[in-house]
C-alpha cells in the first residue's frame, strides 16, 4: 500500500521538504544530487516537495531548457514516485503547444498526474518575457487533505491564492497552501512574513520550499524553507543556507480545532 493510500486511515499528512542547492542548467547533476537525498527517506511519506525549477535553476534560458510534459524530468520524477510510493510536486520549464510555462507538476505513484502553471511570472527577470502566465488553480486530494500548490512570486498575490469556504458542505477549498520557490536571500524577511500572512488569512497550513546556494547570476538563496500553522506560528524551519531534507507530519484534527475555535471564515467576503 502506498503512503498516499495509507494516509486515508489517519489524520496526519506526512511530508518531506527538500531544500536544495541547484546546479545551474545541469539536469543530470541535479538528478544525481536528489537521488542521494531521496535515499535518506526511510519512512512512509505522502508528499515530497521540491523547489521551483529544481532541475535547472531559475534561468533566463527557459526556451532552451523547456521539455514536453512527458519529457526526461517527468519520467525521472515518475520513477521516483513509484519507487517511494508517494506523490511528488516541483516545477520546471515545460513546453506545450508552442508555449513555455513554469509548470508545477504533481506526479503520484498510481500513474496519475496534474499540473499548475505559475500565474505570476516574475516581472524583474526574463521570465516575464519568455514564460506564459497560467490561468487556473489546482487542488490535490491526499487522503482527507486538500492541498493547493503555487510557485514563488504567486506568494505576493493574496487574491489569487485566497482560500474559500462552502457553507453548504462545510468544506474549505484547501487545508495546505504550498509555495515552491527560488526566493533570493535579500528578500528573506518578506518570504517569512508573507508565508505567515497567507496562513493567517486563509486558515490553513502554509509550506514554503526554497532553494539554497548562489546561482550563475550571482544571486544568493538562503532557503529558509518552513511550515507555518494557521495562527501564523512557524512550526518547523529548515536551517538557513543548508541542503537538507526534513520529514514531518501535519495533523488535520489540530487544524479542525483551530478553525472551530476561530471561525473567521464565516465572515469572509
Amino acid at each position: 500500500m502506498s503512503a498516499t493510500a495509507n494516509n486515508m486511515n489517519n489524520s496526519d499528512l506526512h511530508i518531506a521538504i527538500v531544500q536544495q542547492d541547484i546546479v545551474w542548467e545541469d539536469k543530470e547533476a541535479n538528478f544525481r544530487k536528489l537521488e542521494n537525498t531521496f535515499e535518506r527517506i526511510s519512512q512512509p511519506i505522502d508528499l515530497v516537495i521540491l523547489p521551483e525549477t529544481f532541475n535547472t535553476g531559475f534561468s533566463p534560458n527557459a526556451p532552451a531548457l523547456a521539455e514536453p510534459n512527458n519529457g526526461p524530468t517527468f519520467q525521472w520524477v515518475k520513477r521516483w514516485a513509484e519507487k517511494l510510493a508517494t506523490t511528488f510536486i516541483g516545477s520546471w520549464y515545460a513546453t506545450d503547444n508552442g508555449h513555455i510555462y513554469n509548470r508545477l507538476f504533481c506526479i503520484s505513484d498510481n500513474n496519475t498526474w496534474q499540473y499548475y502553471d505559475k500565474r505570476h511570472t516574475f516581472r524583474l527577470s526574463a521570465e516575464a518575457q519568455t514564460v506564459e502566465r497560467g490561468n487556473r488553480i489546482m487542488t490535490i486530494g491526499i487522503g482527507n487533505w486538500r492541498v493547493r500548490p503555487f510557485v514563488c512570486y504567486d506568494l505576493r498575490f493574496p487574491t489569487w491564492v485566497r482560500n474559500s469556504y462552502n457553507a453548504d458542505n462545510q468544506q474549505f477549498a484547501y487545508d495546505v497552501g504550498i509555495y515552491v520557490a527560488n526566493w533570493p536571500a535579500t528578500r528573506a524577511k518578506a518570504w517569512q512574513r508573507l508565508l505567515q500572512a497567507r496562513s493567517i488569512e486563509n486558515l490553513s497550513y502554509t509550506i514554503g520550499v526554497n532553494r539554497v546556494g548562489i546561482d550563475a547570476k550571482g544571486t544568493p538563496h538562503s532557503g529558509n524553507s518552513m511550515v507555518v500553522s494557521p495562527n501564523g506560528n512557524i512550526i518547523h524551519q529548515v536551517e538557513s543556507g543548508t541542503e537538507n531534507i526534513k520529514m514531518l507530519s501535519l495533523n488535520h484534527s489540530n487544524l479542525d480545532r483551530y478553525r472551530k475555535k476561530y471561525p473567521f471564515h464565516l465572515d469572509w467576503d
